[in-house]
């Protein structure tokens, strides 16, 4: 198993209401559609938690999948990941994303 991070920033304009009444009612339900996908939650960032800049993203997207090469896959070929990638440039830009493995206590 894996994590997945995708960090967002709002469109200009659009309201963070509609972007997470989106997410709730189209994202959510298209991710559980994507097999490797274990577990999917979207995080509002409020700000920084130490310091003085703010935060460099509006949301991130944490994941857990089954296998990033089947994950990869899918969000270029499954057809909820295709419904999920032509209405979240609506919404939402990318800031970037990560993958990575839990340290084991």
């Amino acid at each position: 198993m894996a994590n997945v991070f995708w960090f967002s920033n709002l469109q200009p304009g659009v309201k963070a209401e509609d972007y997470e009444r989106w997410v709730r009612e189209v994202d959510y339900v298209m991710a559980k559609q994507i097999p490797s996908i274990i577990s999917y939650q979207v995080y509002h960032i409020n700000d920084a938690c130490l310091g003085d800049d703010p935060a460099p993203y509006d949301y991130v997207e944490v994941l857990e999948i089954t296998d990033i090469d089947v994950y990869r896959d899918e969000i270029v070929n499954h057809p909820a990941a295709a419904k999920i990638r032509a209405e979240i440039r609506d919404y939402a830009a990318s800031a970037g994303n990560a993958w990575g493995v839990e340290v084991e206590p």
